[in-house]
């Protein structure tokens, strides 16, 4: 009877090991991905110099060929949290990314200039119900950046 609890518990250790380095290779490519996205989102920002209707349609293709998609809720919650505690300005979203545009004044040889950079946010894909639910995993689950200051 000793042996096999003691088997019993090997395999449970074995068992947690390997769904513990599953988790974690799981939580690797699923960031890898969002910072992707994020570092090409904030290319084409820059590339356009701000969130134009060209940018969003190249910005929504390079999505859809990477394949990112993002549960609603981190981004709800992201909105939800980010508007209780900024007064600044609002959060656009779309397609499981969002941005948050950020003026600024600056007074140079030319007098004083005006300009916009731009916080972009993904999100880390990793939905396990049971856990999201208890933990809450939202801003650990988020990557950002942030633009070049773009003077007009």
């Amino acid at each position: 009877m000793r042996d096999a609890i003691g088997q019993v518990f090997t395999l449970q250790i074995i068992l947690a090991f390997v769904l513990l380095i599953n988790g974690y290779m799981a939580y690797s490519v699923n960031y890898t991905r969002a910072f992707r996205v994020k570092n090409q989102i904030v290319n084409i920002i820059e590339q356009y110099e701000g969130p134009t209707d060209e940018a969003m349609a190249k910005i929504g293709s390079y999505v859809d060929g990477m394949t990112y998609k993002v549960p609603q809720t981190l981004i709800n919650n992201f909105r939800n949290n980010y508007s209780s505690n900024s007064g600044e300005s609002a959060v656009s979203c779309q397609d499981g990314w969002c941005y948050i545009a950020h003026n600024v004044k600056t007074t140079g040889g030319d007098g004083e200039l005006n300009g916009t950079y731009y916080s972009v946010i993904t999100f880390v894909n990793i939905d396990i119900p049971v856990i999201n639910n208890l933990i809450g995993l939202g801003d650990f689950l988020s990557v950002s950046g942030e633009t070049r200051t773009i003077y007009r």
